[in-house]
């Protein structure tokens, strides 16, 4: 649900403003009439070795499908990754794509190779010995602990490993069909993560609610710490903890279902007990550490298909590089997404990427979803099309329109003039079929 709302978001805001994001990559928060960074400082890194990954220096993210180190200089390849590691990591790293990276100065690095179907978890000790922590349909957002610890989830579950003593835990959600992530270690016995709430009946399909949890590794309890509600039409959900000191900082991403403008995203902080808002963010960005003590933004600069590095300084934002920390690349595709669909060209073309984004840059419709089958999605076209006679109404899955839906499931696509208001229409649709009022979307296929 989240990236419908941002994709009708971006659609409702271009005309005026050019991007979601503000120009990502255009002023900094706090100035004004500056230029968009030329270059990526962080691509300009010198090549080393997989040794390097456990230097914990500056901040490590993923650019240019390499694992660069903005602020240390530093740069590893996918090839020099593979140089000595096990067959199964080389495997991995030649069908996948690197993404959401940690590191612990003096521990190691740890990151995951998204694969078509299974994910890979890769630690990189000190030592620059590569293995493979674990393997399964979804690994995510791995996380250190001071003293060693490797936390990543599962999708339903945050793992603990302890690699000094070969053990492991797994911590289940604390609410039946919730989803786990982004998982932060208060200390070397205590870990926090956000759990998302489980559609219901009032929100039948996506992300209508994420919290803040916090349990002790040995025990199976979660104690909630952030207490955020959300309605059938209001969502509420968390990205990108980070902890420090005890406390943790996060982006809080609200809006209305209904609503095609931009989702609302502010920074937030939990401490002592009590979770506040320190301030509202200009448009959409996601934490991705720290540097020097100061906090690290990623930005997605939609413009030129990649993620910036940028650092607070003095109320304004200066860009340092580019990467991707814990946020998902967005200069290749995803694997999953590689089955052939019309608009997903192989990872490595991307021109193809870019020509078929300009191609559908200007296309607006209106999705019914989420259906679990093809048949049933077409039962609901064709009611559809009896309502708007003389329309295109089709069925798509996420190989026919990514953007809009998420793979598994159909939808039934209403294509809209090239001139239609986009606010207007969605109005105008769930006013003729008031019964798809909650499921119907505006998106860009």
């Amino acid at each position: 649900m989240i990236r419908r709302l941002v994709i009708a978001a971006v659609i409702m805001v271009s005309t005026a403003a050019g991007l979601l994001t503000a120009g990502a990559g255009g002023a900094p928060v706090g100035s004004s009439g500056m230029a968009p960074p030329r270059g990526c400082p962080s691509l300009l890194a010198t090549p080393r070795s997989a040794l390097e990954l456990g230097s914990g220096r500056g901040v490590w993210a993923v650019a240019g499908g390499q694992l660069v180190s903005v602020g240390a200089g530093l740069a590893v390849s996918g090839e020099e990754l593979t140089s000595g590691a096990p067959r199964a990591v080389v495997r991995s790293i030649e069908r996948g794509m690197i993404k959401h990276v940690a590191v612990r100065r003096g521990i190691g690095t740890a990151f995951v190779i998204d694969g078509m179907g299974e994910d890979v978890l890769v630690a990189v000790t000190h030592e620059g010995g590569v293995a493979v922590v674990s393997r399964g349909p979804e690994v995510s957002h791995p996380a250190w602990s001071a003293g060693g610890r490797l936390a990543w989830s599962t999708g339903s579950s945050v793992v603990v490993s302890d690699p000094a003593i070969g053990e492991r835990d797994e911590l289940s959600a604390p609410i039946r069909g919730a989803t786990m992530f982004s998982p932060v270690f208060l200390s070397d016995r205590r870990i926090a993560a956000v759990v998302s709430a489980p559609p219901d009946e009032r929100v039948p399909e996506g992300e209508r609610l994420g919290d803040l949890w916090a349990a002790n590794i040995a025990g199976t309890r979660w104690h909630r710490l952030t207490h955020f509600r959300a309605g059938a039409d209001r969502w509420v959900t968390i990205r990108t903890p980070i902890a420090h000191a005890g406390v943790i900082e996060f982006v809080r991403v609200s809006a209305h279902a209904s609503s095609t403008e931009a989702p609302r995203f502010e920074l937030w902080r939990y401490e002592d007990g009590a979770a506040a808002r320190v301030r509202r963010l200009d448009g959409e960005r996601y934490l991705a550490g720290r540097l020097d003590g100061r906090l690290v933004w990623n930005r997605p600069d939609a413009i030129h298909g990649r993620h910036l590095l940028q650092v607070d300084r003095a109320g304004a934002v200066r860009t340092i590089g580019c990467g991707a920390v814990m946020v998902d690349p967005i200069d290749v595709v995803d694997p999953d997404r590689q089955a052939g669909g019309s608009y997903v060209p192989l990872r490595t073309d991307l021109s193809a990427l870019s020509e078929a984004s300009d191609a559908n840059e200007d296309e607006v419709a209106v999705i019914v979803g989420d259906f679990p089958t093809a048949a049933e999605a077409e039962a609901e076209a064709r009611e559809i099309r009896r309502a708007f006679p003389g329309s295109v109404v089709n069925v798509v899955d996420s190989k026919d329109a990514p953007l809009a839906i998420r793979p598994g499931v159909f939808g039934a696509l209403l294509h809209l003039p090239d001139e239609a208001d986009a606010s207007a229409a969605l109005a105008a649709f769930r006013a003729m079929l008031p019964t798809y009022s909650s499921n119907s979307w505006i998106v860009t296929p």
